[in-house]
């Protein structure tokens, strides 16, 4: 896992390549409440030259530029009911994108007053614009979350978002180092934060068949939202993280 300096992964803002076609851009902190929490995108371009943005983090004109290098942007995907805060920016400066948002997030109140636009809602299936280049699951549990988990085929790279966490206490401030330690996410450890995982257990055959499917795609690599992201031997580490 790479390290971070004071809280996030640096440099941040800026592409940075993790297989063929697709990029991560690692950002923040956020600061949910009291916590300072890094933050990540992924960026995945398809055979047709277009650009898909998952969970786009904040708004920089130096890293539009980047992206437009690759490709026009055509996609940004809302992943779940808590990594929206962002789009509005984003659709502000790319209006001809499309944006595909989890379940159940155009109802929140906050996304409702904030003028986002939601386009489409995503599925257990994926949109017939990627369902060639990405397959995708839908993740349900309890309390009405929902996180949809996508799987790049060629490189065989899955995104989840808030699925898995790993935070390196060290580099943390006080209360995000003791949210992390009570919550089993302070790494070495990687997995759902205990709200999530109590979600998840309580989702019941619906939940623990959507894990399995993500098991069943065996990826080489794993990336996630908030703290170092499994690099290698994504299959085991994902396992591992959530079994």
């Amino acid at each position: 896992m790479p390290v971070p300096t004071d809280v996030t992964y640096p440099p941040l803002d800026t592409l940075k390549p993790v297989a063929p076609d697709v990029w991560i851009v690692d950002s923040g902190p956020i600061r949910p409440g009291r916590l300072a929490l890094p933050v990540r995108m992924t960026v995945i371009r398809f055979p047709d030259g277009s650009v898909w943005l998952h969970s786009p983090t904040r708004w920089d004109g130096k890293l539009q530029q980047e992206i437009a290098a690759l490709g026009p942007i055509h996609f940004f995907v809302a992943p779940n009911v808590a990594h929206w805060t962002y789009l509005k920016d984003w659709q502000a400066q790319v209006p001809g994108a499309s944006t595909f948002a989890a379940p159940g997030l155009r109802e929140r109140p906050q996304v409702k007053a904030s003028g986002v636009r939601l386009d489409h809602d995503l599925g257990d299936a994926a949109p017939e614009r990627w369902r060639d280049v990405i397959e995708q699951v839908l993740v349900p549990a309890a309390f009405g979350f929902r996180e949809v988990a996508f799987f790049h085929r060629l490189s065989r790279t899955l995104v989840l978002t808030d699925l898995v966490q790993s935070l390196e206490p060290d580099t943390l401030p006080l209360t995000t180092r003791l949210f992390a330690r009570a919550t089993g996410v302070a790494a070495p450890n990687a997995g759902p934060p205990a709200y999530l995982r109590l979600a998840l257990r309580l989702g019941g055959a619906p939940t623990r068949a959507a894990v399995e499917r993500l098991h069943a795609l065996a990826p080489e690599r794993v990336i996630f939202a908030h703290g170092g992201w499994f690099e290698r031997d994504g299959a085991q580490a994902l396992r591992k993280a959530l079994p």
